[in-house]
């Protein structure tokens, strides 16, 4: 019951309220900002280690930060993206009880700063689930059924330390978002997916986003509450919005961005982060704001200054509105 009310006050705060924030990037302010590397994206490591777990706080405590000074609500997302039981395997995290403990300590940390920071009822937790392999390429992706077999354990062990929703962001591979949103219905909590998408509207498996969305909603016992763009720069999905076809206005609800229009590969490549400067990187955010993107948050290559940048903006243009 406290779960349904939770999940019933997030879909409430985010029907009701013009715009909804998510965090910046977490992994590439962990490896350019802390000097912390983080294999594979595996953010959840750093909740083990004294300077790991400081890194973390900090980072998540500047984008909540945001949230307060705007008073703007927040969907915030779990350093979770990896902790699912092949990556934790993989990192060496073998014992039975490391799967629960990385998604049940990183639900916790979040807890502790939106009660530290008086935001209940302001910023809300997203579990996050991400792919198998790779969220760029769909070689190696895992079928629907696969796919609910890998992360059935990691979702249930989020829902049951208290998110308020789930979310699953950067999936390049429409049947591995299709198992994932089956087990993510089973949970009885709201829940958003946001796979990556290319200028022409596309998942990297080749699926265009309106067929994508028509496949997972027909597919999934209980359909997304909505679905947002994840991993990419707002021109680039600016341009995909204006291609044929494209789903229905009331299923793409928002986006995560990146800071550079430079593509996955690329930024792979590169020893820095990469990005836009955080006036302009708002000023494509609120563009998208007015065409109807309600959550709008970052992604690789922010930083606070980005969310502080893209909150003061829209908080300027709901008013002026």
């Amino acid at each position: 019951m406290t779960k349904k009310t939770s999940a019933m006050t997030y879909v409430e705060r985010l029907n009701s309220s013009p715009a909804f924030l998510t965090e910046g990037a977490v992994v590439t302010r962990l490896v350019y900002d802390y000097g912390l590397p983080t294999p594979e994206s595996a953010a959840f490591v750093h909740l083990f280690s004294d300077a790991g777990r400081k890194a973390l706080s900090a980072i998540y405590r500047s984008y909540l930060e945001v949230a307060a000074a705007y008073d703007l609500p927040m969907q915030v997302g779990t350093p979770t993206w990896r902790a699912h039981r092949d990556c934790l395997f993989r990192l060496g995290y073998t014992a039975p009880s490391d799967l629960h403990r990385a998604n049940a300590e990183s639900v916790a940390l979040l807890q502790d700063l939106r009660r530290e920071l008086g935001l209940e009822g302001t910023v809300f937790i997203a579990g996050v689930v991400g792919p198998r392999v790779d969220g760029y390429s769909p070689d190696g992706a895992p079928d629907a059924d696969e796919a609910e077999d890998y992360v059935r354990d990691q979702v249930h062990a989020l829902a049951g330390a208290g998110a308020d929703l789930l979310y699953a962001p950067t999936f390049p591979d429409v049947e591995e978002l299709v198992g994932v949103s089956r087990v993510f219905a089973e949970t009885g909590l709201p829940y958003i997916l946001a796979p990556v998408i290319d200028a022409a509207g596309r998942l990297p498996d080749g699926t265009a986003l309106a067929d994508a969305v028509a496949r997972i909603d027909a597919a999934a016992g209980r359909p997304p509450l909505y679905y947002m763009g994840g991993c990419v720069h707002p021109s680039h999905f600016e341009t995909a919005a204006s291609k044929e076809p494209w789903p229905a206005t009331d299923r793409i609800f928002g986006l995560q961005a990146n800071a550079s229009s430079l593509t996955p590969e690329e930024l792979e490549g590169l020893d820095h982060a990469d990005g836009s400067d955080p006036g302009e990187f708002a000023e494509m955010m609120v563009g998208l704001h007015r065409r109807g993107m309600k959550i709008l948050g970052g992604c690789c290559g922010t930083n606070d200054m980005h969310m502080r940048a893209l909150a003061g903006r829209l908080k300027a243009s709901l008013v002026a509105s």
